[in-house]
């Protein structure tokens, strides 16, 4: 016999076993079996599967869910989507969950006894609809009285309820794209987008300033890692804490909270001063030149940012000369430099680098976003004035309160404030008064903190079960994708879009008013069918987008170098946009303006046992849809306080420890996490957990009582014997006293100052105690300085 080594034998044996398992070739890649899936013990027996387009945040990767027996098993990406990559982030994965929780609310019920009392009964549609349609024409009259809070604009169909109807009032938990409100606002006042793309797979050096990137933007993630391996990029992470990116990262700066855009001022003026920049850009596409860009930035020098931001002057010459020289470069911002008072102006500091490198839509740079603008279905409702506005709704609860806004039915669509909300606490006491509020309509599947404070709760269906229609400028090419649930809904649940249309249908039953017709389609499948023909470059193609699950089909991955290949060669990317048809600012090219940025005084006087507090998202939840998400809750559902361990061992506080976190309106009981990955100055907690609704996986409480509502036929093991942990976390929403900018209008969520201390005897950890009378003078304050 010949003779058979090892290495031969295992790979031999691991071909057998291969072939023998899968009903696929035995070299099948992972790519080639990507998209299809198989029952766990019947091999040879397929799931059914759907496109599904994850809409737990705004990225919306395009995959695929697996179905046997009418329910759910999988969800994947899709391995030929050109922003997907076949790849689905913690969150997708499990997203699938949510349709067979037991938890989950799948009936309309209306509320027995006071409002919050958390007695309900089922009711049938119809009596919901009719009670619901009343009390919406009863206030036509005063059609800005009907107000819809709302967290997401995935389908738009409330706001064309409130169109409809001839209302403006909606308001948002957060701003519709990529980053929030001053991010948005900087750029678009800047470069004439809202979202620049970076090219990390092509970029040799990339500046990241307050991103999270490997956990909370798949997209992004891939294409860095691509980027890391193939073309061995350098990763510069400026950020108060170690994050998953920041401790993979080539340098780690942990910068002074809201001082980013002073060391991004001052690396651009040193690079002018070295004679890097890129001094035809400047002058061709920019509405200044070197030389008044020089002058402009002169209070920003190199010394100055030091003493501000803590990072030493020769690390940030140091590092803007090598960003200069190492072209392409790319510029990456997210929360940690938006979400503060100074946000606009961070923003566009930073920008300004990319821009006098002249990194803006090149190769490896920050690219002008490719995205389809998805239609709606027509006829659409003529806008009504004002209702097109960003309203955030941080100060609505207050004007509520102090009855400056006069709410007769308020609708609660993908949005959970009390929990989410700053100043989370006001909330609950605005909802709690029937005479401010006489009707509260929730749309939430699950009885989150929100939906108990409601009057009805119409239940939407979850994201596996809808039909959508979602572009994301992720991509260097555009892309549209499709969800087509292959199950039905539990229960009656019903698509919000549905909901409204017969509401509006009871309002206008013969057409008279002009409402009926504008909801024209006859289920939320038509409404995207119709949608597709009402979106520019997407008319004519929807069958090949049901076929497909994304339009257009731009090539595939080749597994050895991540490019997108179509007929044997590598697609092109069109790059220089701008040259065509220069940009979407007034000028048409981009509009610089240096910022006066000043330093958040309230930082400047941090006394001993005084903190900024940074609050972040994690990988494995988007705010408060996916903590009932066994799989998701079971990694995190803890989030203790991060505090640097010489400031810790200062205040003789150990790792474990209970502490008290005090802000000027209240306190939190937490542990403390004593860490080197957190600036001395600052304490970091999560807000993704500390749930005291929503589920039994939410509450960490598998002994809880199972709602009344609850389905027999959904019974999940898992939940009711395998819920091992008893910690759910602590929410610092409460505790944060309302800082909403004049200039962008979004909550400066990182710039909150607390005192740490070790917890007091009696001290309970999960404790949350605060003074709403705080809240509201502090609102009174702010608005009186804004009238002033």
């Amino acid at each position: 016999m010949p003779e058979i080594r090892r290495r031969e034998f295992l790979v031999a044996s691991g071909t057998l076993l291969a072939s023998a398992a899968l009903p696929a070739p035995a070299n099948a890649m992972e790519l080639e079996l990507g998209g299809k899936s198989y029952h766990q013990l019947r091999t040879f027996h397929p799931r059914v599967r759907s496109h599904y387009a994850c809409t737990l945040c705004p990225y919306c990767d395009g995959g695929f869910t697996y179905a046997e027996n009418g329910h759910i098993q999988k969800a994947e990406g899709n391995p030929d989507h050109v922003a997907t990559r076949g790849k689905f982030c913690a969150k997708g994965l499990a997203s699938f969950l949510s349709a067979c929780d037991p938890d989950r609310i799948t009936m309309p019920l209306k509320r027995v006894g006071p409002r919050g009392s958390g007695n309900w009964r089922e009711i049938g549609w119809d009596e919901a609809i009719a009670e619901v349609a009343g009390k919406v024409a009863e206030a036509l009259s005063q059609p800005d009285t009907i107000v819809v809070n709302e967290g997401d604009s995935r389908d738009g169909a409330a706001a064309r309820f409130l169109a409809t109807v001839g209302s403006s009032s909606l308001f948002r938990s957060c701003a519709p794209g990529l980053g929030g409100a001053a991010r948005q606002e900087g750029l678009r006042r800047m470069v004439g987008v809202s979202y620049l793309l970076p090219d990390l797979e092509h970029a040799r050096y990339v500046l990241n300033f307050g991103c999270n990137i490997l956990e909370t933007a798949l997209p992004l993630a891939q294409r860095l890692t691509d980027g890391l391996v193939n073309n061995r990029l350098k990763l510069v992470t400026f950020d108060v804490r170690m994050s998953n990116t920041a401790g993979r990262s080539h340098e780690w700066i942990p910068v002074f909270p809201g001082t980013d855009g002073f060391v991004a001022l001052a690396m651009c003026r040193h690079i002018l001063e070295k004679g890097l920049a890129d001094g035809d850009f400047i002058r061709n596409w920019t509405n200044t030149t070197p030389e008044e860009l020089l002058v402009a930035l002169a209070p920003y020098t190199t010394q100055k940012a030091a003493e501000i931001s803590g990072v030493p002057e020769k690390s940030i010459k140091r590092l803007a000369v090598e960003f200069a020289k190492n072209k392409p470069g790319a510029v990456v911002t997210m929360n940690g430099v938006s979400r503060r008072d100074n946000g606009i102006d961070a923003e566009q500091a930073c920008t300004l680098l990319a821009v006098i490198t002249g990194n803006i839509d090149n190769e490896g740079g920050l690219c002008l976003p490719r995205q389809f603008q998805v239609g709606v279905p027509q006829p659409a409702p003529k806008p009504v004035e004002g209702g097109e506005k960003l309203r955030l709704n941080h100060t609505l609860p207050f004007e509520i309160l102090d009855k400056s806004r006069v709410v007769k039915v308020l609708f609660n669509h993908l949005s959970n404030p009390v929990y989410s909300a700053p100043a989370a606490s006001i909330w609950r006491e605005a909802l709690k008064n029937e005479s401010l509020v006489p009707l509260v309509v929730d749309f939430s599947p699950f009885m989150s903190e929100t939906a108990e404070w409601a009057d009805l709760i119409l239940p939407d269906v979850v994201g596996v079960e809808r039909h959508d229609l979602v572009s994301a400028p992720t991509a260097l090419w555009p892309w549209v994708s499709i969800s087509q649930p292959s199950v039905k809904p539990v229960g009656s649940a019903r698509d919000v879009r549905e909901t409204f249309k017969k509401i509006v249908e009871v309002i206008d039953a013969d057409g008279q008013k002009g409402m009926k017709p504008l909801w024209a389609f006859t289920s939320a499948r038509q409404w995207v069918e119709q949608a597709s023909a009402a979106t520019p470059g997407l008319e004519g193609n929807y069958k090949k987008l049901q076929n497909k699950g994304f339009w257009p089909d731009h090539g595939k991955i080749d597994p050895a170098d991540r490019k997108i290949v179509k007929d044997g060669e590598a697609l092109p990317v069109a790059y220089h946009t701008f040259q065509k048809t220069g940009f979407a600012t007034p000028s048409g090219k981009i509009e610089v303006v240096v910022p006066d940025l000043k330093p958040n005084p309230r930082h400047a006087r941090l006394e001993k046992g005084q903190f900024v507090l940074a609050t972040y998202k994690v990988a494995y939840h988007a705010l408060s849809m996916t903590t009932n998400l066994k799989y998701l809750a079971e990694i995190h559902h803890a989030n203790p306080l991060w505090i640097n361990k010489a400031q810790a061992r200062e205040l003789e506080i150990a790792d474990g420890d209970l502490v008290r976190v005090t802000s000027e309106v209240g306190y939190l009981v937490t542990k403390a996490f004593v860490t080197n990955g957190v600036h001395p100055k600052v304490v970091g907690i999560s807000t993704s957990v500390g749930r005291t609704s929503y589920g039994r996986v939410a509450k960490a409480d598998p002994f809880g009582k199972v709602p009344d509502y609850a389905r027999k036929e959904l019974v999940d093991e898992d939940i009711d014997d395998n819920i091992w942990w008893r910690d759910r976390g602590v929410s610092p929403n409460e505790i944060l006293p309302l800082a909403v900018s004049a200039r962008h209008g979004e909550q400066a969520w990182n710039d909150t100052v607390v005192t740490v201390t070790p917890a007091d005897p009696g001290d309970v950890y999960g404790t949350v105690h605060v003074d709403n009378a705080r809240h509201l003078a502090i609102f009174k304050q702010m608005t009186g300085h804004r009238a002033g």
